[in-house]
Formats: C-alpha cells, sequence, structure tokens
C-alpha cells in the first residue's frame, strides 16, 4: 500500500473516531478531543513537535523517536505549566497532540512532494 494512502486511512479513521463520539454523545471521547485540540493551539507544544519533525525526520525507528520526544514534552509541560500532579489524562493528551502534529506534518510533506 502506498504510503500517502496509510496516511490518509489513519486520517479518516481517527477522524471518524472523534466524529462518533460527538454523533453519539459519549463524554470521554468528546472531552479528550477538546483537551487535544485546546493543547495544539499551545504554541510550545506545536513548536516542539514541529521542531522534532524535522530533525529526526531520517532517523530509522522515525515513530519510536518521536514518541519518546512526545512523553519527555507532555511530562516537562506538566511539571512546567499543569502543577506536579495534574493526572494522566491530561499528559496523554499531550502526547496525543505532538504526534498529530508530527503525523500532519508528514501528512502534508507527503502530499507536497507528490
Amino acid at each position: 500500500m502506498n504510503k500517502t494512502k496509510t496516511y490518509f486511512t489513519i486520517l479518516i479513521a481517527a477522524v471518524a473516531v472523534a466524529a462518533a463520539g460527538y454523533v453519539m454523545n459519549i463524554g470521554q471521547i468528546k472531552s479528550f478531543v477538546s483537551l487535544c485540540l485546546s493543547y495544539a493551539g499551545n504554541n510550545i507544544l506545536a513548536t516542539s513537535a514541529a521542531v522534532c519533525t524535522f530533525i529526526f525526520l531520517g532517523s530509522k525507528n522515525y515513530w519510536f523517536v518521536l514518541l519518546g520526544c512526545a512523553v519527555v514534552a507532555a511530562l516537562l509541560l506538566q511539571f512546567m505549566t499543569g502543577g506536579h500532579g495534574a493526572g494522566i489524562t491530561a499528559a496523554l493528551a499531550r502526547v496525543t497532540t505532538f504526534l498529530s502534529i508530527a503525523f500532519l506534518m508528514n501528512l502534508i510533506k507527503l502530499v507536497i512532494n507528490k
């Protein structure tokens, strides 16, 4: 399967899950998506995701390296801005937002390079 098609398939699946959560009024999905969207507006998180995306672009285990960067960035932001015990949901939302930004940047790169 083509890399671009794989990325679009993942994007469609993620949007479908989020849309189903809103349509079926599932509170956990709605709150997690809204938390991720609020973190996407955080300049520090978005900038660090963009920098890590381009720095580690040619690495062998690209997504594992980005996952490590996302966890480190989420924990640093958690302790710097959210206090010392904000919770696992906030940290997971930050990691998800970081990886989503990296994913979208890679998708745009693939589309432009086609």
